[in-house]
């Protein structure tokens, strides 16, 4: 009984190998066409292009990103079911001026899956949609900041004092002047360049034995001291007789959502503002060409360069596969698929460069040749092409425009997993090129290790 296996849902059985040396999936494999080599998100250098909200797809700029702590200020979620917030609206009476009521519209938020409103913990109704939500304070604000400055200061005057001995030892060479005076440049150099060397060089003499006197590490260590006194000491009484309401006792997956103020009842929540999403770009780290690069706009799911593996490999698939049983050789059937729009010559070899195969392939000595890929060609009817390519019917299976058909032989050599490692060969047509005046096209061979991952197919007795 043969199995139907699907492409979409069976991607880790067939896995390509990366240039880094792992296997990995088609699906997430690019082809670099500089190098002419396959690389995956593993070995590919990954850059921020743009951060933009995924709720409300509004593009940020990268510096506003950083000063709202890559957060939106129109979107929020709902601190009890993470859910997304909603604004909703009401007319409510405002005295004016001339002591009349008029309706004015008020906003409030709502989570349309748990019913959880801004008005639980005290939230005041907006008269703005966006932008008009108050954020919450932390209680340790003050005293962390007081910790960032101190430990800066500490790190800057252990640097001085490494810089300092390394100059009095003789393992750096000394300041940039010194090295200027040894060797004749500042003659050569205006006097008003050199002054501002040695003024430099005197600030920073300065600085070191401010930041080396004992007084202003006492300073720092008070201002530490300081910030140290802000705990407060466990309650007992609090957390261990208290009697515990399972209904106002908000949950640990709540308070890591708001890891900042951790709230304790329900009654404490706030809404989370939503994180932002970004946008990456790709380069390969060998020759630094881009391999994916998205477009700029949030709601635009193009891409400017998409090097993909499938539009330059062939894709190999794995189309029948009967119950395998160990140490019997078992016929099965691959296709090949070809997506360029070139004549493709493929071969395969047992000699694999990495991985150990656990079971025995055959695979087919001959060169295959797999036709262009044409988007006009009605796929639905078959087409007998094996005359054309003279196909030996023991081989090839069938031809249905860019696709082919192989049968191949695997027998496992164990009982419980069968992993199959192998050589594909085929030629790699690059962009048109000019030569001597004409229009040419360069092939170059490239081979791939491919693991086939047949354990789930494993007959059990």
């Amino acid at each position: 009984m043969s199995v139907n296996v699907n492409s979409v849902f069976f991607s880790t059985i067939v896995r390509y190998q990366c240039s880094c040396g792992q296997f990995q999936p088609f699906s997430s494999i690019y082809f670099c066409r500089h190098c002419v080599k396959l690389r995956c998100k593993l070995c590919v250098s990954h850059e921020v292009d743009s951060q933009y909200c995924q709720h409300c797809l509004e593009y940020i700029p990268t510096i506003d990103a950083k000063l709202k702590k890559n957060k939106c200020a129109s979107c929020y979620s709902c601190p009890s079911c993470t859910h997304t917030l909603s604004t909703k609206v009401s007319l409510v009476p405002v005295k004016n001026e001339a002591n009349q009521f008029t309706s004015k519209k008020s906003y409030v938020l709502i989570c349309s899956y748990c019913k959880w409103t801004s008005k639980d913990v005290g939230i005041a109704d907006q008269f703005a949609a966006t932008g008009g939500w108050p954020e919450t304070e932390v209680a340790d604000t003050k005293r962390i900041d007081a910790l960032f400055e101190y430990y800066k200061l500490v790190a800057q005057k252990e640097k001085l004092e490494k810089e300092k001995k390394r100059m009095v030892h003789g393992q750096r060479p000394g300041h940039a002047i010194h090295l200027l005076d040894k060797y004749g440049i500042s003659a050569s150099l205006s006097p008003k360049v050199t002054e501002t060397l040695r003024a430099k060089l005197y600030s920073g003499k300065l600085m070191a034995n401010n930041y080396s006197s004992d007084k202003s590490v006492n300073e720092l260590k008070a201002e530490s001291a300081k910030a140290t006194d802000v705990c407060v000491p466990l309650d007992v009484d609090l957390y261990y007789k208290k009697r515990i309401e399972i209904m106002s006792e908000s949950s640990i997956e709540q308070r890591i959502t708001q890891i900042e103020l951790q709230p304790c009842n329900v009654a404490s929540f706030y809404p989370i503002s939503k994180m932002l999403s970004v946008k990456r770009s790709l380069r390969c780290k060998q020759c630094d060409h881009n391999l994916s690069k998205p477009e700029y706009n949030p709601s635009s799911i193009k891409f400017k360069i998409r090097l993909s593996a499938f539009y330059d490999i062939p894709e190999l698939q794995v189309s029948k596969v009967p119950q395998l049983i160990a140490h019997k050789p078992c016929l099965m059937e691959l296709t090949i698929k070809n997506p360029t729009q070139y004549l493709t010559h493929i071969s395969f070899l047992n000699d694999a460069q990495y991985g150990s195969s656990i079971g025995q392939v055959h695979l087919p000595q001959q060169q295959l040749l797999l036709p262009p890929n044409d988007d006009t060609l009605e796929l639905d009817t078959e087409h007998s092409d094996n005359n054309k390519y003279n196909d030996d019917p023991k081989v090839v299976s069938f031809r249905r425009g860019n696709k082919l058909g192989i049968f191949v032989t695997v027998v496992p050599n164990h009982e419980k997993e069968c992993k199959l490692v192998f050589c594909m060969k085929h030629d790699f047509v690059h962009n048109s090129m000019q030569v001597n005046g004409d229009k040419g096209t360069q092939r170059s061979w490239v081979i791939h290790n491919v693991m086939l991952d047949l354990t789930s197919f494993m007959y059990c007795s």
